[in-house]
This record gives structure tokens, sequence and C-alpha cells, in this order.
């Protein structure tokens, strides 16, 4: 099964791949990082206010599926 990160893009991992994900801070912006097993990583900044992708229910739709 693939989840969909990004709309616009098309960008789609597959949860068994996934190595780790956590939250980055920096500033008043919000990433999240998703570390694949073969080490590639992936960030996806938080904007869902302007359309783009709400990392805080990307995290939670990785979460379910793993």
């Amino acid at each position: 099964m693939m989840i969909l990160l990004d709309k616009h893009t098309g960008l789609a991992v597959n949860p068994a791949e996934i190595r780790s994900i956590h939250f980055e801070r920096s500033g008043p912006e919000t990433w999240l990082l998703i570390t694949m097993k073969d080490r590639f990583e992936l960030r996806i900044k938080h904007a869902s206010a302007q359309g783009g992708a709400d990392v805080y229910e990307l995290h939670r739709r990785l979460l379910e599926a793993a």
C-alpha cells in the first residue's frame, strides 16, 4: 500500500519501507522528516493553511498504516 504525501507532485511512500518518522521544528516552521530503510530522507513542510501538506495528518496516516 502506498501513502500519498503530496497531491501536487504525486509523491507517495510505502509505509513498509519507512525506518523512522519525526517532526522537526525550526522557528515557526514544522517539517515531517521521513527516513526510509535505505537511509533516503524526505522532508515535508507543514503548509495546510496554504493548501499544502498537513504533516500532522500525514504522520497519523503513516502510523496507522505501519
